[in-house]
């Protein structure tokens, strides 16, 4: 199955950072069906979801707290860094294209930040030019995704990321 995720996954978003997720067995279904049951967490996690689309950040909202975690979504980057520093998430999903602040300067800012610098960022968005990816990777971010994300890989991404 490792093969299947590192699939899944762009080479440049991993590192060392990422490697014990790849290990980590994912559900079977996970990559083969996108409509598989969402399980609840048994390890609840704080996730922020910093997305401009008002819908699809409600949307991911739903689907995350419906597994159990505990989310928050801000629509800018203004808002994200704000939010960032009160709900102090594990993890960050973050769009790139964002008005304001860009979602790269969100990520510098946050992997900057001495009390925010274990917190994982995950960018998820339409941008999938070599060119973005190196940019989010130099800014920061932990792993870098392509839209749509299938609910499984965001199931699979929150169960078995731990902090550094």
């Amino acid at each position: 199955m490792a093969v299947a995720v590192q699939s899944v996954f762009h080479r440049e978003a991993v590192d060392d950072n990422w490697r014990q997720l790849l290990r980590t067995p994912f559900r079977s279904s996970a990559l083969q069906d996108s409509a598989a049951p969402i399980r609840r967490t048994d390890s609840p996690k704080r996730v922020l979801i910093v997305e401009d689309d008002v819908d699809s950040a409600r949307s991911l909202h739903l689907l995350i707290t419906d597994m159990g975690h505990k989310a928050q979504y801000a629509i800018n980057g203004y808002v994200a860094l704000d939010m960032v520093r009160g709900f102090r998430p594990e993890i960050v999903l973050l769009d790139l294209g964002l008005p304001g602040v860009d979602g790269f300067d969100v990520c510098k800012r946050i992997k900057n930040d001495y009390e925010l610098k274990h917190t994982r960022v995950v960018v998820i968005t339409g941008y999938a030019h070599d060119e973005y990816r190196v940019r989010a990777k130099a800014a920061g971010c932990d792993l870098h995704l392509i839209k749509p994300v299938p609910p499984t890989v965001i199931e699979n991404l929150l169960e078995y990321t731990a902090a550094p």
